[in-house]
């Protein structure tokens, strides 16, 4: 598996994402098989996945920005995006998957906000 973090931030900036303590406190992080992945669950949510020229990030193998707000799903409609996501990803449904998907739901309200929605591809 790998994690991916999810940073809401006013401004890209390499002092911020290099702050360990700083990082993990705006973050919020998924755990997926691959990038393929975040990039369907990005698609699904209605943004794209665009590939970031940051570089020199500590602890990270690659860094993306989403482009366009998320839809943040209503209660009735976190099953029905549930199924969508299983069928589409061939993951495993199970009690971490579907809490993963609330949780990040949750914060992306938080993410939406921010002028630059940066993902993280965390180094194992």
């Amino acid at each position: 598996m790998i994690d991916f973090s999810f940073i809401p931030l006013k401004k890209l900036s390499l002092d911020i994402l290099n702050s360990l303590d700083t990082r993990y406190e705006l973050e919020e992080v998924i755990s997926l098989n691959s990038s393929d992945e975040l990039s369907l669950y990005i698609k699904l949510l209605g943004g794209k996945l665009i590939e970031s020229s940051l570089t020199g990030i500590e602890a990270v193998d690659k860094s993306w920005t989403i482009s366009g707000k998320l839809k943040i799903l209503q209660e009735t409609e976190l099953d029905d995006f549930y199924q969508q996501w299983l069928s589409k990803s061939g993951r495993e449904n199970n009690m971490d998957e579907y809490c993963q998907i609330i949780s990040l739901n949750s914060f992306l309200v938080t993410l939406n906000k921010a002028k630059n929605k940066v993902v993280l591809q965390n180094t194992p």
